[in-house]
């Protein structure tokens, strides 16, 4: 079941030609989800001429809400791109941890492309978090797996 709000879909009715690209952000804090933001801001600027871009948004904040987490899944099963934005410092919380790890068997089933964004210090230090990331390339369908620091 697909859950992509009324707005998205009315945006899409008058370009039933183009391509539709279903993003979805997973974010660490409100300075993450700015930096994914500009990201996916930067690539609907590149495409915008050739395709239609829906987004969600998801905090790790709000997903520790067990029924938010089931939600924002339905809406990553439906994923082209998965943007996953964190600092790396602290570490994922374990119920995250825990959910992210279940993705390979649970959601990737439409071969999505995901792209890590960290703090350039975490990403050199190869903490456990990017590891997690890396290991979700390893185990999953992903067509490509981009690690931006």
């Amino acid at each position: 079941m697909e859950r992509w709000s009324e707005s998205q879909i009315e945006g899409t009715l008058d370009r039933d030609d183009e391509p539709t690209f279903r993003v979805v952000i997973i974010y660490e804090d409100g300075s993450t989800g700015r930096r994914a933001k500009l990201f996916y801001e930067r690539l609907v600027h590149e495409l915008e001429d050739k395709c239609v871009f829906s987004l969600q948004l998801w905090s790790f904040q709000v997903l520790a809400i067990p029924e938010i987490r089931k939600s924002a899944a339905d809406s990553i099963a439906q994923a082209d791109f998965v943007i996953f934005s964190l600092h790396g410092e602290a570490g994922l919380p374990a119920r995250m941890r825990s959910w992210i790890e279940t993705w390979p068997r649970q959601i990737f089933d439409r071969d999505p492309m995901l792209i890590a964004l960290v703090d350039k210090s975490m990403a050199r230090g190869g903490r456990n978090d990017l590891t997690l990331v890396r290991g979700l390339r390893r185990r999953s369908p992903c067509t490509c797996c981009g690690i931006i620091r």
